[in-house]
């Protein structure tokens, strides 16, 4: 289980969580109890050292699942005054994120949105409004917000994530805008769901579309806008031609593909069209493709037509033809990966 905002664990928490993965839960409990008790022995009751101990006996029993001891331990964690100290306030935000998650798994939706706009407000004091902590808090609650079917909500908190990760040109939009972008897609929201791709970092636009392709024949309500908006996105910034535009259309053509009767044939088309068009333009002699129409039969087979600009010669017949075979060639080999990946 992921806890946002979670500093590394202790030794005594990785010794513990060690223990259990090695199937004794009871050695486990014994190293967090140990040093929580050695903690309240030497710091006493209220210190900052107790606290961190029983946030680590709050973490090893979310590891096993037993989201109302974790949550008890958490607000005892979060009881008492503010630390004065930078570090000491650090934790205390850690510890609420604690307690909002296991508050969530215990189904109390509404506690936990509470603590987690509490943790925004805290983020962005402690770390700044523009700090890749702050974006984390909102890409938090903007979960919290899905689960309790607040979409709006939640669309707007993912907006505020993304719009710091953008500033800070931070890795993390690799994994926000595609999640962005599928819940934008999916509520039918109006608009370019990859409106700023523009302003992202060549490094992170490939991240972005290998993480987006990776919900390629998923059966979720969007995928297709989310395709296409992609696609369009990609061609404002790069041209046509684009590596990742040509994974985009492939990306396009198996979606459709996968999802059966329920396919969009002229969507399919259009994509596999433009695959080979941009694959075969470059490579055929000069001038001579004006455009290439893709037929398909109901057996699967398909009929490349090519639209050319002159009278070709016998030789740039033949390398025509090469070339658009190489271009099937290139098409299919990338759907083979992508369905066996």
């Amino acid at each position: 289980m992921i806890i946002p905002g979670q500093p590394p664990p202790s030794l005594a928490l990785a010794k513990a969580c060690a223990r259990f993965a090695a199937g004794d839960a009871a050695a486990a409990l014994d190293v967090v109890r140990t040093a929580a008790l050695t903690a309240k022995a030497t710091f006493g009751s209220g210190s900052l050292p107790l606290a961190r101990a029983y946030a680590d006996m709050a973490r090893l029993h979310c590891e096993m699942g037993k989201w109302k001891k974790a949550a008890l331990e958490f607000r005892h964690a979060s009881s008492g005054p503010l630390p004065s100290d930078v570090q000491g306030r650090k934790d205390r935000l850690a510890f609420m994120f604690g307690f909002a998650t296991a508050v969530a798994e215990l189904g109390k939706l509404d506690e936990a949105e509470k603590v987690l706009r509490q943790c925004v407000a805290f983020s962005q004091s402690l770390h700044g409004p523009q700090s890749r902590n702050a974006a984390d808090a909102y890409e938090a609650l903007a979960h919290l917000l899905r689960k309790r079917q607040k979409f709006a909500d939640a669309v707007a908190s993912l907006d505020e994530a993304c719009a710091i990760a953008l500033k800070l040109e931070d890795r993390s939009l690799a994994r926000l805008l595609p999640l962005r972008a599928e819940w934008k897609c999916e509520r039918g929201n109006s608009g370019n769901a990859f409106d700023c791709l523009a302003q992202v970092p060549d490094a992170i636009v490939s991240e972005v579309v290998g993480n987006t392709l990776q919900r390629v024949g998923s059966d979720g309500p969007g995928i297709r806008r989310v395709l296409a908006d992609l696609l369009s996105s990609l061609d404002k910034k790069y041209g046509d031609g684009h590596s990742s535009s040509a994974q985009t259309l492939v990306a396009i053509v198996l979606h459709e593909t996968k999802l059966g009767p329920a396919a969009d044939a002229k969507v399919r088309a259009a994509a596999f069209r433009r695959a080979v068009w941009s694959f075969a333009v470059r490579r055929s002699p000069a001038g001579l493709l004006e455009n290439v129409e893709v037929g398909f039969e109901a057996e699967g087979t398909i009929h490349l037509v090519p639209r050319l600009t002159r009278n070709p010669s016998e030789r740039e017949v033949a390398e025509l033809q090469a070339v658009l075979s190489e271009a099937l060639d290139e098409l299919y080999s990338r759907l083979a990966f992508d369905v066996a990946h």
